[in-house]
């Protein structure tokens, strides 16, 4: 039989997306090219449908299409004008990222302007798309050893819940602590996998409702996953493999907390900083990109001076380093790395603009900025690493500006 029924809404709202149904006719159609329909007309009894008379049928249809689209209207993914449908920002979302209607709905009533990392990894966990995450006989005891040792609280009278789970495999990821069993180490694997594109579309629900911190936030919930370490809770040199606690000790004591800053030290200073750990950190460093930045400003047309077009360049200068391979030792998948450029003001925390690059050596590229004067004060462009720790970089815009 069909399981297309339990499915439909994901399936309509990509065709509504897509621009394949406009108008409620148009689903109707469409359900009639499918094999519930042909099973429909062989087996109705098992669908709830009386009998396969034209009329019943054309009716049940009707009302299957119309439930749908109330539930996807209710759940802010469309919006419906009579008959007609047209697809709103969480439709798309969902429909680029293949997760289901409920699991976008979600995230646009928990997401909001300044959301917390507590809050983001809570809210990561609850999506539909670990509904079917397993959770075995006497599985809740291991759950409960894990929530003693991890630090965001989780809800102890549902140990048994998968959502539950999957934030306890998420922190022990963070946290690196060693799994109870090896069912839990595929578990983990499963749902590192699953959250990649999970946390992309909260990233551009964030950035679409012009959020910067909410935004940058769920960017270092991504780094978080990808390094398998916390951000803020502890050094980001964790993610150099020689990393030992009195390398970071003597490090954090000359204010040194991050890899980047390591990067833009020469050999001879490093050399005087750490003495014979060196040869092994330099070894470590040559994993990592050293990104160099270029920003200059064009106008479109001088004439009206309507857009002002920020040119940006991008070099690696690592010139031993061949690859854009990303450099994530604890996350179960190869990865290439990618870097979000995020066009806002970081003292009103409003996002004005957000493209997500990749590149080999170099690359060259451009953002429209908005066209208000005002907006340019303050206005910075922040380079993100999809995969790192610590990568962040700010440019003003508004220097670049003539006076």
């Amino acid at each position: 039989e069909s399981s297309l029924r339990e499915k439909l809404h994901d399936h309509i709202n990509a065709e509504i997306v897509s621009g394949t149904i406009c108008h409620k006719e148009d689903a109707v159609h469409y359900l009639t090219w499918t094999y519930l329909f042909r099973r429909l007309m062989v087996n109705p009894a098992y669908y709830g449908l009386e009998d396969t008379e034209p009329g019943f049928v054309s009716s049940y249809l009707s009302s299957l299409v119309q439930n749908t689209f109330e539930d996807l209207e209710d759940s802010g993914c469309v919006k419906m004008n009579e008959d007609s449908v047209e697809p709103m920002m969480l439709g798309s979302i969902a429909s680029q990222y293949y997760l289901s209607y409920m699991t976008v709905s979600m995230f646009g009533s928990n997401i909001g302007p300044d959301t917390s990392l507590e809050v983001f990894l809570h809210i990561l966990s609850g999506a539909s798309e670990y509904d079917e995450l397993p959770v075995r006989h006497n599985e809740e005891n291991y759950n409960e050893a894990l929530s003693e040792k991890v630090p965001y609280m989780v809800d102890k009278n549902r140990l048994d819940d998968p959502h539950v789970k999957a934030n306890l495999l998420f922190q022990a990821h963070f946290s690196q602590l060693e799994l109870p069993i090896t069912d839990y180490v595929t578990d983990l694997k499963s749902v590192l996998d699953q959250s990649i594109r999970i946390i992309q579309a909260m990233i551009d629900i964030c950035a679409n409702s012009g959020w910067l911190a909410s935004t940058i936030t769920c960017m270092h919930l991504l780094q978080m996953i990808m390094q398998g370490l916390w951000f803020g809770k502890e050094s980001a040199l964790w993610m150099l493999p020689c990393m030992t606690n009195d390398l970071v000790g003597l490090l954090s004591k000359r204010g040194i907390s991050n890899v980047q800053q390591l990067l833009d030290l020469p050999k001879s200073t490093l050399q005087a900083l750490v003495g014979n750990h060196v040869s092994r950190l330099y070894q470590d460093l040559e994993h990592f990109p050293r990104v160099q930045v270029r920003l200059t400003l064009q106008k479109r047309n001088p004439n009206t001076g309507k857009a002002i077009v920020l040119n940006i360049r991008l070099e690696k200068t690592n010139s031993g380093r061949k690859t854009s391979r990303a450099f994530v030792p604890r996350f179960p998948k190869l990865k290439d790395e990618a870097w979000w450029l995020v066009l806002g003001n970081t003292s009103t925390s409003e996002l004005y603009g957000l493209k997500r690059v990749s590149f080999s050596s170099r690359l060259a590229t451009h953002m429209e900025l908005p066209s208000t004067p005002t907006t340019i004060k303050g206005m910075k462009l922040i380079l993100v690493s999809d995969c790192y720790l610590g990568f962040e970089r700010e440019y003003s815009v508004e220097e670049l500006v003539e006076p």
